[in-house]
């Protein structure tokens, strides 16, 4: 019979949270799916003991903003903008997808997310087509193991015989699949729909509805800059709708004023600073979002353009907060004019750890490695010559580390990860699964103009058009 009892002896142990923990040599004892004790020279008994010697104890990273299914579609988007995006992935490509396709993706994102030391994630999950493209995502996120908030996605894709005629239909399936699903290592939220993409009274039921089902809220906010930019987190507070469990992506153009009502409600932002880069969707809101006192963590975004290493996040949030914030000193001031970095080290690893489970409604479970919370850890290994000598072990991880020094990844106490290889066959798996996936979806694409399919003239002018009617008749007014 297997222990239900691990003793990780020998490593660098990050007891506590990011901002005000302390790396320390230490043991950690988990018993079943909890940590237990951290301490010197714990007594090893009947446990399971990993050597952690010459690594670092780390809590797993945290993603609070993932389209995993898009692992389908891995490279495809990487050279694209937004534009292309919204045309080639939101019209196009989505609604080729089957069932199939999808438990395919969601199966091989969430396998690459733990290879990248992610042990909890929002899945932003907006391919639903079907109920039955409902049931494989959520199979398929199950079946990978990871911490998830899977958010049943209430957006549509242009199909010719839609399975969900109304908004309602939708409304009914997510209360099937709530009604027939209980919270443990996989629970269920809701991605509601962007600001505006919907009637204004769909935007209210789904909101609704997200309250009724008692169900945490993600959506797509201030995410596309625009000449005529309609300031969305103000309607969303106008129309009584911004509160706490909700986690808002990207919110690139959001306004000091909307930040600070973000703030007030106790709502969260997932900030993507590698898929916000690429695509052009403006400098991350980072360093103003945490100037207002908003819960901030970071996120992937999407496989299609860019892998889930959660250290190219932390070290691109970071960086182009410093960019951006020292730029205008250094022209009315020099260099007599900076101050301290905007974002160190230390903040850097809070934001991909207890910032994440913050923004979750999860700190007192994930985010930090303190007895009573779950075992869910990294051990990274830290005896490379890119890594020494270990000056400070906050710059170490994030400025000098990467997903190949992950050595051991454990969820509630599981192993899904060592010796540096997903264990259990479970990444060779996800391969042979997505790469039939593509073989499937590329045919398709093939028949409607290829991967990168031409858009028309005026389609962003017809979809912007397409908007004004659903403002509410009081913000009209």
């Amino acid at each position: 019979m297997a222990s239900t009892r691990t003793l990780i002896v020998g490593g660098t142990v990050l007891h506590g949270p990011a901002l005000t923990g302390t790396f320390r040599k230490a043991d950690v004892l988990i018993e079943h799916d909890t940590i237990t004790a951290i301490g010197s020279r714990l007594p090893a008994d009947d446990a399971e003991v990993i050597p952690a010697d010459g690594a670092f104890v780390l809590p797993g990273f945290v993603d609070t903003h993932a389209h995993l299914w898009e692992a389908t579609m891995r490279g495809l988007t990487s050279d694209w903008n937004l534009a292309e995006f919204f045309w080639g992935v939101r019209v196009n490509h989505t609604a080729l997808h089957t069932p199939e396709d999808l438990y395919a993706g969601v199966y091989a994102g969430a396998l690459a997310s733990l290879d990248s030391g992610t042990t909890t994630s929002l899945d932003h999950a907006h391919a639903i087509l079907t109920p039955e493209h409902a049931d494989a995502m959520l199979e398929g996120v199950g079946a990978s193991g990871m911490r998830t908030v899977w958010a049943y996605g209430l957006t549509g894709a242009p199909t010719p015989d839609p399975a969900f005629a109304s908004p309602e239909d939708r409304f009914r399936d997510l209360r099937r699949i709530r009604a027939a699903h209980t919270d443990g290592r996989l629970c269920l939220g809701v991605a509601v729909n962007d600001p505006l993409a919907v009637a204004w009274q769909v935007t209210e039921q789904e909101y609704a509805l997200a309250k009724e089902l008692d169900l945490l809220v993600t959506g797509h906010l201030n995410s596309v800059p625009t000449p005529q930019r309609v300031p969305e987190a103000v309607l969303l507070h106008r129309g009584g709708l911004l509160g706490p469990r909700q986690v808002y992506s990207h919110a690139n153009t959001s306004s000091d004023e909307e930040l600070g009502l973000l703030a007030v409600a106790g709502a969260a932002v997932s900030c993507t600073p590698e898929s916000e880069a690429q695509m052009g969707m403006g400098f991350p809101v980072l360093g103003r979002a945490r100037a207002a006192s908003v819960t901030v963590g970071l996120g992937s975004d999407l496989q299609a353009n860019n892998s889930p290493d959660a250290f190219t996040q932390m070290r691109l949030a970071r960086h182009l907060d410093i960019a951006h914030t020292s730029r205008p000193i250094l022209e009315t001031a020099g260099l007599t004019g900076l101050g301290k970095v905007s974002v160190t080290t230390r903040e850097a690893l809070h934001l991909a750890t207890m910032g994440g489970a913050e923004a979750l409604g999860m700190a007192d479970r994930i985010g930090s490695l303190e007895p009573g919370k779950a075992a869910d850890l990294i051990l990274l290994r830290n005896d490379s010559p890119r890594q020494r000598p270990i000056v400070d072990p906050f710059a170490t991880v994030v400025e000098h580390s990467g997903v190949g020094d992950i050595d051991r990844v454990l969820i509630a106490g599981e192993t899904v990860k060592a010796n540096g290889r997903l264990v259990g066959g479970t990444g060779e798996r996800a391969v042979r699964l997505v790469e039939a996936a593509w073989e499937r979806l590329s045919d398709r694409m093939a028949e409607r103009g290829g991967p990168s399919p031409a858009m028309p003239d005026g389609v962003l002018e017809a979809a912007a058009a397409s908007m004004a009617p659903n403002l509410p008749e009081w913000f009209s007014a």
